[in-house]
């Protein structure tokens, strides 16, 4: 969308292919090139016009018209309108200028580009990850530590031949506790540093984080339906059973730069205008009428 006069934005495109007058000659103030009424057209204006790809004369028809359009808007439109749409047109023009600002800036730092592959990391830097079911004898004290691990050797033993999360589960929860409570449930992924994910009908999603040594024994185990020995995590003695491995994935240095490059300039733009609205506000302080949600909602909307 073109922002060359902010009143012909709200009046009529700039591209129209009406027919078209000779402006008349006379003299215009220094940096002027035309004038239709109070709306003048600076030099500079033309210039920001032909910067989209139009030739000199055409950004100049273009202008001409637009303050045209201008003029007739201040005529026909309330003052109240013409406020408003000078308002919008402003903002908008601000907003390029900062769209601008932001493109011209230099390429992707290395602290920018990790900062989305930390936060991106299922889609850009995944380790290896496995989906395992388990079941754990539960104990949380120390005294009774030996055992609980007893009991998950006992444990270990009627699960030797699990080679399915189902069966696994069919075990244990038949299983005597002798004291101890023993749960078993399926589990999302989890690498071996504890990120733990799901798979979902959208993708892959985050699920939060597992304990790091039984996250760290799940992924030793080598073999899909293989059962590893007894994982010992803060909540007690584990018997946990691979069903799933997938492999990970990771994005050289060189590709995260252009495949990254548009998000950084969106969240560069989104901090830059951010700034600015802080700076504005502390310069002109905002005023809100009380009663602003009544006045509001007699505002009348067309279907």
């Amino acid at each position: 969308m073109r922002s060359r006069c902010g009143l012909a934005l709200l009046a009529l495109s700039c591209s129209s292919n009406g027919p078209t007058t000779s402006p008349a000659s006379s003299a215009l103030p220094p940096g002027v090139v035309a004038r239709s009424g109070a709306e003048l057209v600076s030099a500079s204006t033309i210039a920001r016009i032909a910067e989209r790809g139009v030739s000199p004369r055409a950004a100049s028809e273009l202008a001409v018209v637009d303050a045209v359009l201008a003029a007739g808007a201040r005529e026909q439109l309330s003052p109240g309108a013409v406020r408003s749409i000078e308002r919008a047109a402003l903002a908008r023009a601000l907003l390029e200028s900062l769209a601008r600002d932001v493109k011209a800036l230099p390429q992707p730092t290395d602290a920018e580009l990790q900062e989305i592959r930390s936060e991106r990391w299922l889609d850009l830097d995944r380790p290896d990850a496995v989906r395992t079911t388990h079941a754990v004898v539960l104990n949380d004290k120390p005294e009774r530590a030996a055992e609980a691990r007893l009991v998950a050797e006992k444990l270990g033993a009627a699960l030797a031949a699990a080679t399915t999360g189902a069966e696994l589960i069919r075990i244990a929860q038949a299983f005597p506790g002798e004291g101890f409570e023993i749960h078993a449930e399926p589990l999302p992924f989890v690498t071996a540093d504890g990120r733990s994910f799901a798979r979902t009908e959208t993708g892959l999603a985050p699920r939060g984080g597992f304990d790091q040594a039984f996250a760290s024994a799940a992924n030793a185990i080598p073999g899909v339906g293989q059962l590893g020995p007894i994982a010992t995590s803060s909540f007690g003695f584990h018997l946990i059973l691979v069903e799933e491995r997938m492999p990970g994935v990771t994005t050289p240095r060189e590709g995260l730069a252009a495949l990254l490059a548009p998000e950084v300039q969106a969240r560069r733009g989104s901090k830059m205008r951010r700034e600015l609205l802080e700076k504005l506000r502390a310069g002109a302080p905002i005023q809100v009428e009380r009663a602003v949600d009544d006045l509001t909602a007699r505002v009348k909307l067309s279907p």
